[in-house]
């Protein structure tokens, strides 16, 4: 389980990151590109994905990853904070901020990350 300040505090943590608000709720962006939203409810994340990687997950774990109608044509997936193991979340937060950084921001935090 993830609380939402936990993946807040996971997303701003990210090189770039900033928080704004989208629609009353918060979301993080790089460069004005959003790559999670948490949703009012508290308990779900909106993050950037591939439709390949988002048709992934919510076919193998329809409990805990999500995609509403209104999303069919956008590459975004919900994730349920309350159901998902912390590692697997902060890695879906790293991965969807992947997306939307440009190419130097990731190769500078891939080498930061090395080894660990």
């Amino acid at each position: 389980m993830v609380t939402s300040d936990e993946a807040s505090r996971i997303a701003m943590s990210l090189p770039g990151a900033e928080q704004r608000e989208h629609w009353g709720k918060p979301s993080f962006r790089v460069r004005d590109k959003i790559f999670a939203v948490i949703r009012p409810d508290g308990v779900s994340l909106v993050l950037k994905t591939t439709k390949d990687d988002r048709l992934a997950y919510t076919t193998m774990a329809p409990d805990i990853f999500g995609m509403p109608d209104s999303f069919a044509n956008l590459a975004y997936m919900i994730v349920r904070l309350d159901r998902i193991e912390p590692s697997e979340c902060r890695e879906l937060i790293v991965q969807a901020w992947r997306l939307v950084s440009p190419k130097r921001a990731v190769a500078a935090y891939d080498r930061g990350n090395e080894g660990g």
